[in-house]
């Protein structure tokens, strides 16, 4: 298959390729470049030519953190109304979570409604917290049915700790490269030591922080000792280790997780809506540490964390603006794709000879979009859903999102899905 007339965005800083051509064959990019080279190269050996009238081609987007269960179920906004504090409301939310997921069916339709309205906003690779289950290996499959590749990522409430019945399955199963944990503070020495055999067989530990004061003051009471204290003393923070969110963190306890090089996983909507305090990006970027977004509880847009990200900065410091979109452009996509090349244990977020042909295919409903910046990707946020729309979707080489149609995909089953998860929600009581 070859894609002519596309603008391509080759996931290079700043680099644009207008009037180019793609030629892709048994799922991998061969081969990329102007447009005319490219078919009087390969023209002899490939019919299949696709006439993309100057759409904008670039790696397939990848979502490093978002919760399908929480997201269709409507579970943040089920609970609008609660006087809870952050902590207590998340776990709440959790747990009622938890709760759900043995019934099959339900199990079943939110992991498909999720891969669905993932995949037509543009994004082709996602990590997802998701309670655990014995199902949890469906998650894969079901991805793979609509055309997107998801990886569960089980969560597990740091109160509960790690269940001892499947500390083994975690461990054994490949398909799993990471597991979450709400909070930190309620973790025991057998979770730690667990934790640390875990991380030591290459997979990687997540742990959601909505509020690290709150946390503090609970390890005191369990632990008697400051949450630091019990960090240090176990030793479990490295490069291997994610925080989501960084909830009502001091400077000197970034400080501290910056030096030993835990990365960052914000949700910019999530955290305005949500957290009380969470630090700013170039804040953490200036500790040195490697930030990505996901689009966490809310629905499955990258471009409108971009576009978040981008005014609550400016509002929040006094950076020029091509700083800032300079620091969006490598925070939001490029960061993005490195953090879930690591659990995919495959590059992620280039146009290039030999990679796997992932790509979002995004239209210009006025025609050519001309680009004015070196930050192609975040230019596009502030004009997705007016003059930018998702158009299309190739995974693994296959096209799974054409003319805004998804291909494997049922649209009437998709919809009675949505019908079905309506009711549910309708009777919902956390």
């Amino acid at each position: 298959m070859i894609l002519k007339n596309c603008t391509i965005l080759t996931g290079n800083i700043g680099e644009v390729i207008e009037n180019g051509a793609i030629f892709i064959k048994d799922g991998r990019i061969v081969d990329f470049g102007n447009a005319q080279d490219i078919i009087d190269k390969y023209v002899e050996v490939e019919d299949d030519i696709k006439d993309m009238e100057g759409k904008i081609v670039l790696p397939g987007l990848s979502n490093p953190y978002t919760s399908f269960y929480i997201n269709e179920l409507s579970l943040i906004n089920k609970s609008k109304n609660s006087d809870l504090p952050p902590y207590e409301k998340f776990s709440k939310i959790v747990g009622y979570a938890q709760n759900l997921v043995e019934d099959k069916n339900l199990f079943e339709d939110i992991v498909k409604l999720g891969a669905y309205k993932s995949l037509i906003n543009g994004i082709t690779t996602s990590i997802i917290s998701i309670p655990y289950s014995e199902k949890i290996s469906r998650v894969k499959e079901i991805g793979d049915q609509i055309g997107v590749k998801i990886k569960p990522s089980p969560i597990f409430l740091t109160e509960n700790g790690i269940p001892r019945q499947v500390r083994e399955k975690l461990l054994k199963d490949k398909d799993i490269s990471s597991i979450t944990i709400l909070g930190v503070w309620g973790l025991e020495s057998e979770d730690y030591e667990f934790l640390k055999e875990f991380i030591k067989m290459g997979k990687r530990l997540r742990i959601a922080i909505v509020d690290f004061q709150q946390e503090e003051r609970y390890c005191m009471l369990k632990h008697g000792k400051q949450l630091v204290s019990v960090m240090k003393e176990q030793n479990i923070l490295s490069k291997k280790v994610d925080i989501i969110f960084a909830g009502n963190i001091t400077n000197q306890i970034m400080d501290f997780f910056a030096s030993k090089g835990v990365r960052l996983i914000k949700s910019v909507r999530t955290e305005l809506m949500e957290i009380n305090y969470t630090p700013n990006l170039l804040d953490m970027l200036g500790r040195g540490m490697k930030v990505s977004i996901g689009t966490g509880i809310i629905d499955y847009s990258l471009f409108n964390e971009a576009k978040t990200l981008l005014i609550t900065e400016k509002f929040h410091n006094k950076a020029k603006q091509r700083i800032l979109y300079s620091e969006v452009e490598r925070t939001i996509f490029m960061n993005n794709y490195s953090f879930v090349s690591d659990e995919f244990s495959m590059q992620m977020g280039k146009v290039s000879s030999g990679q796997e042909a992932d790509l979002t295919i995004l239209n210009c409903r006025s025609g050519e979009f001309l680009f004015n910046t070196k930050t192609p990707f975040t230019e596009l946020s502030f004009r997705l859903g007016t003059e930018i729309e998702v158009w299309g979707a190739i995974v693994g080489g296959n096209i799974t999102l054409w003319d805004r149609k998804v291909k494997f995909a049922d649209i009437d089953d998709i919809k009675n899905i949505q019908k079905r998860i309506n009711n549910k929600i309708k009777y919902l009581d956390i």
